[in-house]
């Protein structure tokens, strides 16, 4: 991951110690820890598979958010359709356990909202209880229905997840070694669906990666004083050997999820 002063710099903390806490949930981080601890909600999104030797494959990325009460993972739709139903999870720490959901749902958007490529993702729920003995709580990020881009555009944010010439999965060579990696990114401007944006990375020979797809997208926010991290939506795709890529608002998937799950109007 790059630098806690580039990080600072980049998210507009500059002036500020280092001893400064960011709000993240309901914890207190550091801003040196920053990067390392919203890795923890980019998911390692995995097809686990019935080889004993190759216990999954790798898809890409997820993003794991607790809303109302529930623990959710946000997919892509093309990620899902590379993968079995019903073996599609999450790795989960500690170790390399594959943990798959109870249920999953796919999107269906409203009559008044054209159906696009670009609203394209997936909802599956995880039962914490259903494995007391991993540290699955810890990798969703609690948020709230105020969670989303509300139109910014020109904003620095960060994006974190798994690009896929980085992950090296070989059992045989006794080597599991999935690398999470970040890049700062600028929201640009709306796509022709209004919840969706396009991002630019900032650094010029940053390039999207494959494999980012459901990735999140983290803004800093400095609110009353204090520093916060608000979780801005989900990458949904990008060009080859492009800057360019696209994010689905986190409002409208969480709107989604209340129409879909909650049964909310």
């Amino acid at each position: 991951m790059d630098g806690n002063l580039d990080l600072l710099r980049c998210l507009g903390i500059t002036g500020y110690t280092l001893e400064s806490s960011i709000q993240v949930g309901p914890l207190l981080i550091r801003p040196s820890e920053l990067q390392k601890h919203l890795g923890r909600y980019a998911q390692r999104f995995v097809n686990s598979t019935d080889d004993d030797v190759y216990q999954f494959q790798h898809l890409g990325s997820a993003t794991g958010i607790k809303y109302r009460g529930r623990f959710f993972v946000v997919s892509t739709d093309h990620q899902r359709l590379l993968g079995d139903t019903g073996k599609l999870g999450i790795v989960c720490d500690p170790g390399q356990s594959v943990v798959t959901p109870g249920t999953m749902w796919t999107v269906n958007t409203p009559d008044e909202i054209t159906r696009e490529d670009d609203l394209d993702f997936c909802i599956y729920e995880f039962l914490p209880s259903d494995h007391p003995d991993l540290q699955l709580p810890s990798q969703f990020l609690a948020i709230d229905r105020e969670s989303g881009i509300s139109g910014k555009v020109g904003k620095i944010a960060l994006n974190i997840g798994y690009p896929t010439r980085l992950q090296n999965v070989d059992y045989y060579a006794g080597d599991v070694n999935l690398v999470v990696t970040s890049s700062y990114v600028t929201l640009v401007e709306k796509a022709n669906s209004g919840d969706v944006y396009v991002f630019e990375t900032v650094a010029e020979d940053r390039y999207f990666e494959d494999g980012m797809s459901g990735s999140p997208i983290f803004e800093v926010v400095r609110e009353h004083g204090a520093f916060g991290v608000k979780w801005l939506g989900i990458v949904v795709r990008g060009g080859a050997h492009s800057r360019r890529g696209r994010v689905i608002s986190a409002s409208f998937i969480t709107r989604q999820i209340d129409r879909a799950i909650f049964g909310d109007v």
